[in-house]
């Protein structure tokens, strides 16, 4: 006794020719955003003077200090770049003459 073949035909599209199902929820077309948003914040003005090469800052903080940083950033709406940058300007300010 053998097996039927499938006919699997209707499983692939050729490409450009793809649709939806017929019973595939539809969406709406967004056509311009309101306000545009920036994605990269490196790029944004900032008072600091521009940095002409990024590198990595490797350590390990406690998660709660990680917590404070993030939540002070999302508060700002700003990097935690600038976050650190703003801490070490003003440790700077009180320690160093």
């Amino acid at each position: 006794m053998s097996k039927k073949a499938l006919d699997m035909s209707g499983l692939l599209a050729t490409k450009g020719e793809g649709a939806p199902a017929n019973d595939a929820p539809t969406r709406q077309v967004v056509k311009k955003s309101q306000k545009p948003e920036s994605t990269n914040r490196r790029n944004q003005e900032t008072d600091a003077p521009p940095s002409s090469e990024f590198v990595n800052l490797g350590f390990k903080v406690p998660k709660e200090f990680r917590h404070r940083l993030r939540m002070i950033a999302a508060q700002k709406d700003t990097s935690l770049v600038e976050v650190l940058r703003a801490a070490v300007d003003l440790y700077e300010q009180a320690h160093i003459k």
